[in-house]
């Protein structure tokens, strides 16, 4: 069918006479998987907002089924059309069980008391998760689900919203970045009910900055660049590079890993023997200045909770650690950046800034005890240096009064490494550095480590990004069941190397 499900003309949005949306197009037709890719900060995210009524449009037009709707579309944004919307946080309560989301959504969403009729419910919820191959139990928590069990129920619980509000034809449902935070052996789950919906007839805008995601299961795609459309292509036949093209306006250009400098001469700036955590068990695990040393495996194998372990975040229950050959009895948060060793942690906006701080504010945190003159602070000072930052490290916007939480995703991670790279640390440890991060802000993020690296500095990268891990590390250490069973070194780093590695110890 060419007719759109959901037609957007000439939409455009500032904020505080900065243009975000400068007048962009998008058709979504009826029966596909529609992504939107483009850089952090290409309006992306604004677009998603407009929709969902946390916004309101400057101009432009909107047409939900060949109706146009008129703006604004008040707070419940254009759900009664029949859109639905995932965010990347999902939106869940881990206390709560599937059977109350899902009951919120469909009893909870007019005015007025009203009594659940459970059982009735509970049948509704029961079809849904079996009609899309769910196997969970309505009365299970929230806190109980897998990242991909959580995921699919924030997806059955919109089309559950969409259906229960009885508009006829096809409906919509918006995923805004729906896989960032689930392990990448359990995305095609979340595809098999996305080609589901496909199947029936209904439209899928997948918000996405995972280009090998978005070939694999979109049919055409849109990009937006700085605020305006770039282009829409039908994903079949379509490349990489293509996609790459559109979104910066020029070819891929991979960083040059380039030769290592490690510095074996020099004792390990941070090393560990014998270290056990919850999933880390028995690890010996040095670091040496100039050596990016990459950390992976299957999701609970370990990697995801090693930085956490090293920077003292949480309580190793066994072994030593040693900072610059001091042996570190109790890590701590404090003594860790105390001995030189920062963490940028995975979740940025739950543990690495303060959203509702500015960027100002965000980036002096580590500087607040040096700049302060008894009991005044010397904000000038701190809102230069800030500047500095935003500005070199290509900060968008550079401003160090702008709202944290207002940033895109790349840009508050390059803040954030920014804020921790001015403190000169000897030791930095990442956890999914790019997570969430556009093809743009990555290459400045790998740029600006091996910069770091190339000064003597150590690192650390645990991530399940293989791409990232060919681009930036020197050996690569593969977790199995928490215990290192194989490490890669140089030109032996390649995509194929790690997954086979990583999944050759799963079958063993």
């Amino acid at each position: 069918m060419s007719t759109s499900l959901l037609q957007v003309r000439d939409l455009r949005k500032s904020f505080n006479g900065v243009p975000a949306l400068r007048g962009v197009d998008l058709d979504v037709r009826p029966g596909e998987i529609h992504g939107l890719l483009g850089a952090n900060g290409c309006g992306k995210s604004t677009l998603i907002k407009v929709l969902a009524g946390v916004h309101d449009a400057d101009g432009g037009s909107v047409t939900v089924r060949g109706r146009e709707i008129s703006t604004p579309f008040g707070p419940r944004g254009l759900r009664d059309e029949g859109l639905g919307f995932v965010h990347q946080d999902l939106g869940l309560a881990p206390s709560g069980t599937v059977l109350e989301h899902m009951a919120l959504d469909h009893e909870g969403s007019s005015p007025g008391w009203r009594r659940v009729g459970w059982r009735a419910e509970r049948a509704r919820v029961t079809e849904l998760l079996e009609r899309f191959g769910i196997g969970v139990s309505p009365e299970a928590t929230i806190d109980m689900l897998s990242p991909v069990q959580r995921a699919m129920v924030a997806v059955v619980r919109a089309v559950g919203a969409q259906e229960a509000g009885g508009v006829d034809g096809g409906q919509i449902l918006v995923l805004d970045e729906p896989t960032v935070f689930l392990p990448r052996n359990e995305v095609d789950l979340l595809f098999g009910v996305l080609r589901r919906l496909r199947e029936r007839g209904d439209a899928v805008l997948l918000v996405s900055h995972d280009l090998d995601e978005i070939l694999q299961v979109t049919d055409r795609v849109t990009v937006f660049r700085n605020g305006v459309l770039a282009g829409t292509r039908e994903t079949q036949g379509s490349t990489r590079d293509d996609l790459v093209q559109l979104i910066l306006g020029a070819r891929d250009e991979h960083v040059a890993r380039g030769a290592a400098t490690v510095r074996h001469d020099q004792e390990p700036l941070l090393s560990t023997r014998a270290l056990s955590g919850a999933r880390v068990k028995g690890l010996d695990l040095d670091l040496y200045p100039g050596e990016v040393v990459g950390v992976t495996g299957l999701a609970g194998s370990g990697f995801e909770e090693l930085p956490d372990l090293l920077f003292g975040a949480r309580t190793a229950s066994s072994g030593t650690l040693v900072h610059g050959g001091r042996e570190v009895r109790r890590p701590t948060p404090a003594r860790s950046m105390e001995a030189g060793v920062v963490l940028i942690p995975a979740d940025r906006k739950g543990q690495g800034g303060a959203l509702g701080l500015t960027v100002l504010e965000n980036v002096s945190l580590p500087f607040l005890d040096r700049s302060a003159g008894g009991a005044k602070v010397d904000w000038k000072g701190l809102e230069r240096q800030a500047q500095d930052t935003c500005v070199r490290l290509n900060v968008v916007p550079p401003n160090p009064r702008a709202l944290f939480g207002h940033l895109s995703g790349g840009n508050q991670q390059k803040a954030l490494i920014g804020k921790w790279m001015d403190t000169g640390p000897s030791v930095l440890l990442l956890n999914e550095p790019t997570q969430g991060v556009d093809i743009g802000a990555r290459r400045e993020i790998f740029k600006l480590i091996r910069s770091a690296v190339a000064d003597g500095m150590a690192v650390l990268c645990a991530t399940s990004d293989y791409e990232q891990l060919v681009e930036m590390a020197d050996r690569v250490v593969v977790l199995d069941a928490g215990r290192a069973r194989t490490e890669l070194h140089g030109d032996d780093i390649t995509k194929d190397a790690l997954a086979s590695a990583v999944y050759a110890e799963e079958a063993s």
